[in-house]
């Protein structure tokens, strides 16, 4: 059970900054020392997993990676439910715990990582990731300090679940949601496999062309791709997926 000195931290940030995810994240970076970006991912179900926030190109890279690859600090502090804390991403362990991930990390920029789970008893909405330019470790006073931005993150994000609650980047957010979630069903349906199996391809297809999903995504949507035409074109299809 989190201390009454950590609510009434959490309570200070959401009061401080928000209702905007943004910019208490824009806060929690600038606030926490070694801390060099920091990205947000809603991760509410499958296909709804979709990049809210990110501090610079190398948070938007690690995001995009973790979305697109299915693994990484992200994934398994989602899963797992507990901060997951690589104070040197270069190690080892951690290239054999994620071993497509990590040199992409590595390579975007990213020398240490530390996910922190958004969570409250069993609702798990996403995680906040921090990452660092140089190996170091996250840990004491800067920890629960992170700690307490990721549980207001989690407050703001809840806050807009709410009846009648106009939050800013929601809208964009529901955007962003839709048009993957509508990609996915138009490949189940020109597949004929399960929506979850559809989500796959997609991230797979993504992945292997080195694009965006949510990129990919708009072209599925815009009928300017299929995934049951050996060359992937549309051109001249059957439109199966309406």
């Amino acid at each position: 059970m989190a201390s009454a000195g950590h609510r009434q931290r959490v309570a200070q940030l959401v009061a401080a900054h928000g209702p905007d995810v943004g910019r208490l994240c824009d806060a929690c970076v600038s606030g926490l020392p070694g801390v060099d970006g920091a990205g947000l991912t809603v991760m509410a179900s499958v296909p709804v997993q979709q990049v809210r926030y990110a501090s610079d190109s190398i948070s938007t890279r690690i995001e995009e990676l973790q979305v697109t690859l299915g693994e990484g600090p992200c994934q398994d502090a989602h899963a797992g439910g507990e901060p997951v804390l690589a104070a040197d991403l270069g190690a080892v362990v951690w290239r054999q715990r994620w071993p497509v991930f990590t040199p992409g990390a590595l390579g975007a920029g990213a020398a240490a990582l530390f996910a922190l789970p958004l969570r409250v008893g069993v609702v798990r909405l996403g995680v906040l990731d921090l990452y660092r330019l140089r190996p170091g470790v996250l840990a004491g006073e800067q920890l629960a300090e992170a700690l307490a931005f990721a549980d207001a993150a989690l407050e703001l994000l809840l806050a807009e679940q709410m009846p009648g609650a106009a939050v800013a980047g929601s809208e964009q957010l529901f955007t962003h949601r839709a048009v993957v979630h509508q990609a996915t069903g138009m490949i189940s349906g020109q597949l004929g496999i399960p929506m979850a199996q559809a989500f796959l391809r997609l991230r797979a297809r993504a992945y292997a062309g080195e694009q965006g999903l949510e990129e990919l995504a708009g072209e599925v949507v815009a009928r300017r791709l299929r995934f049951d035409e050996p060359d992937g074109s549309a051109a001249g299809a059957p439109d199966s997926s309406r």
